[in-house]
């Protein structure tokens, strides 16, 4: 059975002709047959697992008209459900605290706290935690190829939301860990075309969280922003 399936993929077209025949032969697919549902289901699946996760990230954001590119780093906490910190580091420290709808990002350079209704601020973590069971209902979702992310071998995922669901971006590609499935890289596109990319280093999942790492300590003299 290897040996004939190995030489369907040499053949030209081979490699549709093989994974029909895994498929048919009710065969469990190898590494490279993954597919868009699949890939979906253990999403979901590791989804639904997560309570917390913590990593370290690099964020490049793009302006496409203005050729200007942006890189940011730190550290961002998840917690399941909805509470999510980015704390950030270089070159500019700042906080942002997602929780309960609503954000809040400090400045501690200036003192000032923006605070509103959260919108956008979650898409930057989509794909981790309960939230990647919607994904097929909120987007077309296409399996797009595997690429290496560092040193972790990823599926590539592009998705695009449906009719109605709204949303503040024309399109969204995940990276997710072939082991874990878990997003590694996240590539949000506005309907400008900007986009910002976001790499995750060293994800550590389910790991215990300390009273209160989503409170925001303000100084007395902050400037409330609205």
């Amino acid at each position: 059975m290897r040996k004939a399936v190995a030489t369907l993929r040499r053949a030209p077209g081979g490699r549709r002709l093989a994974l029909s025949l895994v498929l048919a032969l009710g065969v469990a697919p190898a590494r490279g047959f993954a597919d868009t549902a699949a890939v979906l289901r253990s999403l979901e699946s590791a989804g639904r697992e997560l309570k917390t996760m913590r990593a370290g990230f690099v964020e490049t954001k793009v302006l496409v008209l203005l050729d200007e590119r942006t890189e940011s780093r730190g550290d961002v906490l998840l917690q399941v459900p909805g509470r999510f910190r980015w704390d950030y580091k270089t070159p500019q420290a700042s906080v942002m605290v997602v929780k309960d709808g609503r954000f809040a990002r400090y400045f501690p350079k200036s003192k000032q706290v923006f605070r509103g209704e959260a919108k956008g601020e979650a898409d930057l973590l989509v794909g981790f935690g309960p939230g990647a069971a919607d994904l097929g209902r909120k987007y077309d979702v296409a399996l797009v190829g595997e690429e290496k992310v560092g040193d972790v071998q990823a599926h590539v995922l592009d998705l695009k939301p449906r009719a109605g669901q709204g949303g503040l971006f024309a399109g969204i590609r995940l990276w997710i860990d072939e082991t874990r499935f878990i997003p590694v890289q996240t590539k949000l596109t506005e309907p400008t075309g900007d986009y910002t990319t976001v790499r995750f280093e060293g994800v550590r999942v389910n790991g215990p969280m300390k009273a209160g790492e989503f409170d925001l300590t303000l100084p007395k003299d902050v400037v409330e922003v609205k």
